[in-house]
């Protein structure tokens, strides 16, 4: 199960949120032996650039196996304090342009559902980039090739 961390802070690196996601793995001492804990598989953190308003945000994306063991997480630390920021976690969900209902449905939406959508929630203009080991990747490819 794939697990987001929202609202990183700027100066985090991939290891400090293996760190971070590691802790809440190990067993307690108080817990039975057969709990279920579970390990990291794969972990990114994600850079959303939205030059409209100027901002820059981080987030986390962290596969956690198995999936009882990624509610754990997602129970113990949703609202813990990472670094300076509190952090929000919770399931991540992958989602497709191609299963999106407004693009795809042949049928005429009825007027109601019109007038309740003003405008489109979502950002048109973000640059999303995801960070391998704190740089980016295509200042890592640059640093490869110039060696």
């Amino acid at each position: 199960m794939e697990v987001f961390i929202r609202r990183l802070p700027n100066s985090t690196t991939r290891l400090d949120l293996m760190q971070f996601l590691s802790i809440a793995l190990k067993p307690k001492w108080y817990r039975l032996q057969f709990a279920p804990l579970g390990h990291l598989v794969h972990c990114e953190i994600c850079r959303i650039d939205d030059p409209i308003n100027k901002l820059v945000e981080y987030h986390g994306i962290a596969k956690i196996e198995p999936p009882s063991a990624a509610k754990m997480i997602i129970n113990q630390l949703n609202g813990e304090f990472f670094k300076t920021k509190q952090v929000e976690v919770r399931k991540f969900f992958r989602r497709s342009i191609n299963r999106d209902r407004r693009r795809t449905s042949l049928a005429q939406p009825s007027q109601a559902i019109l007038e309740k959508r003003k405008q489109d929630r979502r950002r048109p203009q973000i640059h999303t980039e995801f960070l391998t080991a704190g740089v980016t990747s295509d200042s890592l490819a640059i640093h490869t090739h110039s060696l």
